[in-house]
């Protein structure tokens, strides 16, 4: 399992406006569109094909995002992330984000996925605190 953690020092709520809208994709690298039917997004990657993930939970009240890969062009046994903040401080907070992937084969390329997401969303957030302050 692939676990990463980062202590955020804004309001949780700042940082689940970002992960806790499933269609928004602007922290996700590489990542062009994504369409919401229901629980399931599609994600467009150019040059690397088109991923389906179900949303398993969203909750806003515990900021808890579950999901998992059901279509990809790799071929995945089974992927199940999860990504939970904990409240830490009224302006501070932690993401843990953790990820199973079978065949294990793939935890190198998911692990670069994830440090990459995570670089970004460090970028989006920062952006997204100062529009709440402005």
């Amino acid at each position: 399992m692939l676990v990463f953690e980062h202590d955020f020092e804004v309001s949780a709520l700042v940082v689940w406006r970002v992960i806790g809208t499933p269609n928004r994709v602007d922290w996700v690298p590489g990542v062009e569109s994504c369409d919401l039917d229901g629980n399931v997004r599609t994600l467009d990657l150019p040059g690397a094909g088109t991923i389906q993930e179900r949303i398993v939970t969203l909750d806003s009240e515990a900021y808890r995002l579950v999901y998992q890969c059901i279509s990809s062009p790799m071929p995945l046994e089974h992927h199940e992330a999860s990504m939970q903040l904990m409240v830490i401080a009224p302006n501070r907070c932690q993401l843990r984000w953790q990820a199973e992937i079978r065949p294990t084969a793939f935890e190198p390329f998911l692990q670069d996925s994830m440090q990459g997401a995570l670089q970004q969303l460090l970028e989006v957030v920062a952006k997204e605190a100062a529009s709440v302050t402005d």
